[in-house]
């Protein structure tokens, strides 16, 4: 299995602006994102202990103590101030698993930073943690005792879609299937026979018989759940499902929207596992479009292929999982295309689009009256720019042959109910697809630019 360490130049550079300095760094973000690997390049040599959660800090220290010839101490407060006094960086790792060991043990932390701080002493500490909920509640509640004690902070996100294809070195579409489901995790990664196409791949780690991963999505949210997990689970694989509206959501519940509605917030904002995603146009405090979307691409699949198909695995039926997975799979990249696209708009990894200097990028959509009553129009994306009101409207298709004026014909009926300074705004059209058989570069005096892998992929390699 190969290591995964590329392109945390910026995070690099924030960490070593640190050095010589007295400083409590908290590193967040979720499972398999690359913290410990983060925290272990930027202090090479220091001290490391990992809290499981089912060990005493007793069991641990002295685990420490053994691994690095240092003195035993009987208590956590006497072994951090002596790891402190040797002036060498500690890192505790899935910190917030203290909350289910003693609790007790922040408020001695608090005690020592805040005395190591009055009189000057060396504080080289750096904690990470997985738990997006549990390390909120250490660190961003009033009543914790180490609430403002922080003095840096980085949040770990996904590594960036070009650096990772470099690294990969995958055909476009093997690797847009793969990113559909494991985005930009490290670890995923890491795991990727390269001598296997993207559906070897899912098969070999997900879909088979005691594939790797096919468990991950409980590691994932047992983190955060626990006891709480069958309603919140109900939740995302309805999400997963394309229940994506209130109503639709709320159906699953006996129509309870209420309730839906307190446990989509705390999905939101207290393990920051859902968005409410809005039309790009709508102002999103006032919006009445709004709908939600699971934030990590691995859960949103893991949900549809392998919660929701459980029962396929209990009963030994993987040829049924298989069938499943290879009915529904092309239609799944086809929404996460859209999410890919974007990201590389908003990344201003497209130069034809990079001089635009998009303000806002995303989906489109909206009620109009037809001839069949109220009707919904959906436009893949959409992006603009609020001062020279120049806007894009695109599609994209995951599939090949894509004839080009056939999806603008389309479109172009769909953009007549957009209501975005019509009388000022300057149009252009995007396609994006896998291959065209008929490409244009204008449309009824409008730029149009079609985009086919191949085309991607270079502005990718540049």
């Amino acid at each position: 299995m190969e290591n995964i360490f590329i392109n945390r130049e910026k995070e690099l550079a924030k960490l070593k602006e640190m050095k010589n300095k007295r400083f409590f760094l908290v590193v967040s973000g979720r499972r398999r994102i690359g913290k410990t690997a983060l925290l272990k390049k930027a202090f090479p040599g220091a001290y490391y202990l990992f809290i499981w959660p089912n060990k005493s800090i007793n069991w641990l220290t002295q685990e420490l103590a053994k691994e690095n010839n240092i003195p035993e101490f009987r208590n956590f407060r006497d072994f951090l101030s002596y790891m402190l006094d040797q002036n060498k960086n500690l890192i505790i790792d899935e910190f917030q698993n203290i909350s289910s060991i003693d609790k007790s043990i922040y408020g001695e932390i608090q005690e020592i930073i805040d005395d190591r701080k009055f009189k000057g002493k060396s504080l080289n500490l750096a904690v990470a943690g997985s738990s997006y909920s549990l390390m909120n509640k250490v660190f961003n509640d009033v009543a914790s005792p180490l609430y403002g004690r922080r003095t840096h902070e980085i949040r770990v996100s996904h590594l960036p879609i070009k650096d990772l294809l470099k690294w990969i070195k995958m055909p476009l579409k093997d690797f847009i299937e793969i990113w559909s489901i494991f985005e930009g995790i490290p670890y995923y990664y890491e795991l990727i026979d390269k001598n296997k196409d993207s559906i070897g791949n899912i098969r070999e780690l997900l879909i088979n018989k005691n594939s790797t991963l096919q468990d991950e999505g409980n590691a994932v949210l047992s983190i955060e759940f626990g006891a709480q997990s069958k309603t919140y689970n109900t939740i995302l694989t309805a999400i997963s499902e394309g229940k994506t509206k209130l109503n639709e959501i709320a159906s699953v519940f006996e129509d309870k929207t209420n309730i839906v509605i307190k446990y989509l917030e705390t999905l939101r904002k207290e393990f920051s596992l859902v968005r409410r995603i809005t039309p790009i146009l709508d102002d999103i405090k006032k919006s009445k479009s709004g709908r939600y979307g699971i934030n990590d691409n691995f859960l949103n699949f893991w949900f549809y292929y392998i919660e929701k198909n459980r029962n396929y695995i209990e009963q030994d039926r993987f040829n049924e999982l298989e069938s499943f997975f290879m009915s529904n799979f092309n239609s799944y990249v086809g929404k996460t295309f859209e999410k890919f696209i974007i990201s590389l708009i908003k990344d201003n990894l497209i130069d034809e689009f990079a001089k635009f200097e998009f303000s806002k990028v995303g989906g489109q959509w909206g009620n109009f009256r037809g001839e069949n009553g109220k009707q919904v129009y959906e436009i893949d994306i959409c992006a603009v720019n609020e001062k020279t009101k120049e806007i894009l409207f695109g599609e994209c298709k995951w599939q090949e042959k894509v004839n080009s004026l056939s999806v603008l014909n389309e479109l172009k009926d769909k953009i007549n109910y957009v209501r975005w300074e019509n009388e000022k705004r300057k149009e252009s059209y995007a396609v994006f697809a896998r291959s065209f058989s008929k490409k244009v570069g204008e449309f009824e005096g409008r730029k149009v630019y079609c985009f086919d892998l191949k085309d991607i992929e270079k502005r990718l390699k540049s």
